[in-house]
């Protein structure tokens, strides 16, 4: 499922994982606590997207925390947040994305993270914990909880050439009229310049937009839709309405456990996304702010997390308590998929960006 400045809708909760709490010799769970014994009191207000804040996640540290006020606050993308942040919108602990660090630390919307106050922090992945966005300037603003990665999808059954190319999705006549990306400047620029060639897709002048432009007017007759979050996506695949697009790794997975064809192919470089969560610079509640990071980092919220979103997970602890055929099918052993990755990024010049997205859908 895809997260960050997309918008990142859910595409619905396939399994409910049943959260195992640290319990007492009755079987009531116990109170989380600030690290030093005493019980969590007072309010905290979490912002974050919907899939932080659904019931099978939220509703066990709610519980193991009775003297505490837990609030929710949702928000659909990074823009939207940032704005509503912006505009005084108090929160505790907040929901935040890799490419999307650098702006909130800019804005002083983060607080730097004392991860002796998160006892989870030592069981999580190093190649996750040391990506640029969890640390800025070696200083760490976000404990990372969830990431994927991307490529080609498609149904090896319709296609007579395997796709590996992003420009096959582009130029391949076999395809046309029967291919997707996102609705999203953020993936589908950086992907058609990786399909031209270029190297470092988020540096790009305003030739190298105006090629992108150019091109992806010149071959727009392949796509057919720009789907418009991971239900719009499986929906078309499903249909038949497409046989080929870029997507997110948990689309392969769901439609095999379906039962569809569907192959994936990383082509000259899959966009990955990592996001966790951070203490806002105004936090109100900063035991219960750290309870929540820690808690969030925990494995039976990632372990609810692989499951039912197909994401990728931080916590090495998690990797037992999983289907091995889960973890094969997510590669969840393997987290340099997304070091390796090329991780989504704001570049400086996101305005003109959005200016040739603009323009390559008016066409």
């Amino acid at each position: 499922m895809s997260r960050g400045m997309t918008g990142r809708l859910i595409a619905g909760v396939f399994a409910v994982a049943l959260v195992a709490l640290s319990c007492s010799k009755s079987g009531e769970p116990q109170p989380t606590g600030s690290g030093q014994g005493e019980a969590l009191t007072g309010t905290l207000t979490i912002f974050a997207y919907e899939d932080g804040l659904v019931p099978e996640v939220l509703d066990p540290f709610k519980a193991a925390n009775p003297g505490l006020n837990v609030k929710g606050g949702a928000f659909g993308s990074n823009d939207e947040a940032v704005t509503k942040l912006r505009a005084g919108f108090q929160a505790d602990v907040i929901n935040v994305c890799t490419e999307e660090t650098p702006r909130m630390v800019d804005l002083g919307l983060l607080q730097t993270i004392d991860t002796s106050r998160v006892p989870q922090w030592n069981n999580l992945f190093p190649q996750l914990t040391g990506l640029n966005g969890v640390t800025l300037d070696g200083q760490i603003y976000m404990v990372p909880n969830t990431g994927g990665t991307s490529g080609i999808i498609y149904n090896p059954d319709e296609v007579s050439t395997p796709l590996t190319s992003y420009r096959q999705l582009f130029e391949d006549p076999e395809l046309a009229g029967k291919v997707t990306f996102e609705d999203s400047a953020a993936t589908f620029i950086p992907v058609t310049a990786m399909a031209l060639g270029y190297e470092d897709p988020w540096n790009l002048d305003d030739a190298a937009l105006q090629e992108i432009k150019d091109y992806a007017i010149a071959h727009k007759s392949n796509i057919r839709t720009f789907f418009k979050g991971d239900a719009d996506f499986l929906n078309l695949f499903r249909s038949g309405e497409i046989i080929a697009g870029w997507g997110w790794h948990d689309y392969r997975v769901t439609m095999q456990n379906e039962g569809f064809p569907v192959t994936m192919d990383y082509a000259e470089g899959a966009l990955a996304w990592v996001c966790g969560m951070g203490i806002s610079s105004n936090a109100q509640n900063l035991d219960a702010a750290y309870a929540a990071l820690d808690y969030y980092a925990s494995p039976d919220p990632q372990k609810f997390y692989a499951e039912s979103y197909n994401y990728v997970i931080s916590n090495q602890q998690t990797l037992d308590m999983l289907d091995p055929k889960l973890v094969e099918d997510l590669k969840l052993d393997h987290p340099e998929q997304l070091e390796q990755a090329v991780p989504l990024q704001i570049p400086p010049n996101y305005d003109q960006w959005l200016k040739i997205w603009r323009e390559i859908k008016a066409a």
